[in-house]
């Protein structure tokens, strides 16, 4: 009788524990499994000028993290960099990733090192510049312009493709400066660019606003960011021929303000290998930077932006992307779009108003208090994807169409001039897509 009772009391307790553990096993693999808050303290990858600032950014470890999932105000990135398959890792070989051109211009070793520095949440991973002898390669990676017509002929006679061999187009240029992709159908299956419709959004810079923002107008510029700065406006420009007018827009705003014209199209120079002694000078001196990019396309939003301008305390006026692009990306309220205006005097005395409005400049950099930049974890994210055992089949069936497509860029003319039936949304591109 004794023997039953203590049976009967041990029954509950451990029926319980049984129930717990079967539920905290059987969660789905598409799942961040870790603590509500993530704190991230990356530098941007493969650059020095990042600043060591932490950002926390908040996600719910009991919703499913739509990795593959387009979303159009998420690029998915920090929850694709924090994504850990539940697979054994140790016990299985690494995935095999070819750089199809090699090393050079990516700023990686061989092997797994870059995955180990960038402390992936996923490590078994290795690059390689050439195709390890009698070992299956996992994935390849092209550039934009390692892509062609008879590429999939020519890739595989060099390295016979698998079925499961995942093809990776990798662009940071813009469709204007890339080849035509004609007869390339299903030959992609992930495309990692700048662009948001992307297997992975792989931008040149990522703010990321702090969980506790509420709105801009809560903030106080945190010094007069005016106070030294002598100079309206500079702009470092070496391609004048560019796809949209930008070299017109600037001659017709040197009518109205002063601008400091550097580089091939101007008068002054800053010699190569002595960027940081012109970002200073910028930083100091200079209350506007034209951040005019050479083509205006969907999300081509490069440098010229982050790192010029932001990162060197000086306002850009921008020009190039859709103004909801911006909207997105850019910390708020950092930025002046042309097309807030309709000509350029108008742009011209907008500018000549802050240039002699102290407080109304500093508003321009309020966004410091609201987030940082932060990482974007490019191989994290590649190993982590491709260790998903959940990973869809995919190809782009028509990359030509995707890349090039009608509205992707639209030349010399203003957004606001090209009617919204004319314009690709870079968000939605379940129509390019397929399993």
């Amino acid at each position: 009788m004794k023997c039953r009772r203590i049976h009967k009391k041990l029954i509950m307790p451990i029926g319980l524990f049984i129930a717990l553990s079967l539920a905290l096993n059987i969660v789905p693999q598409n799942r961040i499994l870790q603590k509500n808050v993530i704190i991230f303290r990356f530098p941007h990858l493969n650059s020095t000028f990042s600043p060591n600032q932490s950002t926390t950014v908040l996600t719910r470890s009991s919703e499913p993290v739509h990795i593959w999932q387009l979303h159009p105000f998420d690029d998915r990135i920090l929850m694709q960099a924090e994504f850990r398959p539940n697979v054994d890792f140790d016990s299985l070989p690494p995935k095999r990733i070819l750089l199809a051109a090699g090393l050079d211009g990516w700023g990686v070793n061989e092997g797994n090192k870059a995955f180990v520095e960038h402390q992936c949440p996923v490590q078994n991973c290795h690059l390689h510049e050439y195709p390890p002898y009698k070992k299956i390669i996992d994935a390849r990676i092209f550039k934009e312009m390692e892509i062609y017509e008879d590429m999939s002929k020519d890739a595989q006679s060099i390295v016979p493709r698998h079925p499961d061999q995942i093809w990776i187009m990798f662009g940071l240029e813009s469709p204007e400066a890339s080849p035509n992709y004609a007869n390339v159908h299903d030959v992609i299956n992930w495309t990692a660019t700048y662009r948001y419709d992307s297997t992975m959004v792989t931008p040149y810079d990522k703010f990321q606003t702090y969980t506790n923002f509420t709105k801009l107008s809560d903030y106080k510029p945190i010094k007069n960011f005016a106070a030294s700065k002598i100079k309206m406006a500079a702009i470092f420009m070496s391609n004048c021929y560019a796809a949209n007018n930008r070299l017109d827009v600037v001659k017709e705003l040197q009518k109205f303000i002063d601008i400091d014209f550097y580089g091939h199209c101007g008068t002054l120079t800053c010699e190569r290998g002595k960027e940081n002694i012109c970002f200073k000078k910028l930083r100091d001196e200079y209350k506007f930077y034209l951040s005019f990019e050479n083509a205006n396309c969907r999300d081509y939003i490069t440098e010229k932006l982050f790192l010029n301008a932001l990162r060197n305390d000086v306002v850009p006026v921008v020009m190039g992307a859709h103004p909801d692009d911006y909207r997105r990306v850019a910390p708020p309220g950092s930025y002046i779009h042309v097309e807030d205006f309709r000509s350029v005097e108008e742009l011209a005395n907008y500018l000549k108003f802050l240039d002699k409005n102290d407080d109304e400049y500093n508003k321009y950099f309020r966004w410091k208090q609201t987030g940082s930049f932060v990482d974007t974890k490019f191989w994290c994210r590649i190993c982590s994807l491709l260790w998903d055992p959940k990973k869809p089949r995919m190809s782009v069936p028509d990359l030509d169409k995707w890349w090039h497509g009608k509205g992707v860029c639209i030349g010399r003319r203003r957004w606001d001039d090209v009617g919204q039936q004319n314009l690709t949304s870079s968000v939605d591109p379940a129509v390019y897509y397929r399993a």
